[in-house]
């Protein structure tokens, strides 16, 4: 048995905080115990010396303070033993909080290379998450809004922006890395708890920043994590096409539009269909289906007046078509009557 391993299973051993802590959520990956043992004797420790310092600094200002009758005493001006003292044991407490830091720091960069591990696609853009899997036990490419994965299994995220700079944090995994425009980041994390945690872009991003939440589910079995991601990673199942436009809207749409008539960083889509849209160069256009995909593909082309030019073009793949017929309906449905 390795090192690490040996590590790992120790830490294993100890009672899970299933509830979490006054600093921290539950303890749901490998390294989360190691993180969280860190944290808390780095934050003890520093919490001694504070008030130990400080205590001694208070009685040593009451005890020697100038008063009647007392006479000043000859100050020691060295001490051999007392300085070696109080520079070696805070640079071997210091040693300590490197070592632990920096082992738990090579585990999570450091996927298991005695296992399989799991590649999932992350990308973040203005302002949601897109979570892609593919190969066994799939038959094509699924995308879901929402991070399934199973307990136990490894998983490494391949992680990418199309915008600008995103982050990704999951405060009950412990882990947290950039998705940078150009550029693929990994990050990889073994899931310990099954349950829904809360996943943050924690990377200033726009002005719907605060809304790019979504949800960490980890599944007990590999037959839930399968269903749940074919149930929700592929719209173009669902028949009814106005119930399919609904769904790309919530996977797609919502951090920068409504269906309500309110404005948000884009326009509403409530009685868009068949309006004349005026853009900033002077132009205008009438919304209909080239105009949808137009929107789509280069949403930069037009620019409609009031409105920022912030939207990343959309490919739905091979199977767009699909795609586009639900959009269409849910537009039309929205008309004005």
């Amino acid at each position: 048995m390795t090192f690490s391993a040996g590590m790992l299973n120790l830490l294993g051993g100890l009672p899970l905080a299933r509830e979490g802590s006054f600093w921290f959520p539950p303890e749901a990956s490998s390294f989360a115990p190691g993180v969280d043992l860190t944290f808390h004797f780095i934050l003890w420790t520093c919490v001694v010396f504070f008030v130990g310092i400080c205590g001694t600094t208070g009685y040593f200002v009451w005890k020697y303070r100038k008063r009647p009758g007392h006479k000043e005493q000859k100050t020691s001006t060295h001490n051999l033993i007392l300085e070696a003292t109080w520079s070696f044991a805070p640079l071997m407490l210091l040693m300590v909080m490197f070592g632990m830091s920096t082992y738990w720091y090579y585990q999570m960069i450091t996927p298991p290379k005695d296992e399989q591990v799991y590649d999932i696609t992350v990308r973040g853009q203005k302002w949601r998450w897109a979570f892609k899997y593919s190969g066994d036990p799939f038959d094509k490419l699924y995308q879901t809004p929402k991070l399934h994965v199973i307990k136990g299994q490894a998983y490494r995220l391949i992680m990418d922006s199309p915008d600008v700079i995103h982050s990704m944090y999951l405060p009950a995994f412990r882990v947290k890395q950039d998705c940078v425009p150009g550029r693929y980041n990994k990050l990889w994390f073994r899931p310990t708890m099954a349950g829904e945690f809360d996943l943050f872009c924690t990377e200033y991003c726009g002005n719907d920043h605060s809304l790019m939440i979504t949800k960490v589910v980890v599944h007990e079995d590999a037959n839930s994590w399968r269903d749940a991601i074919i149930e929700t990673g592929d719209v173009t199942r669902i028949e009814d096409l106005l119930a399919r436009g609904q769904a790309i809207f919530e996977q797609n749409c919502t951090s920068c539009h409504t269906l309500d008539g309110s404005a948000k960083v884009g326009p509403s889509f409530k009685g868009i269909w068949g309006k004349t849209e005026q853009f900033e160069d002077g132009s205008s256009h009438v919304v209909d289906e080239e105009y949808v995909r137009e929107s789509i593909t280069t949403p930069a082309k037009h620019i409609v007046k009031g409105y920022p030019n912030s939207m990343t073009p959309f490919d739905f793949g091979p199977e767009r078509e699909k795609y586009y017929d639900g959009i269409f309906a849910l537009l039309k449905s929205l008309k004005d009557k």
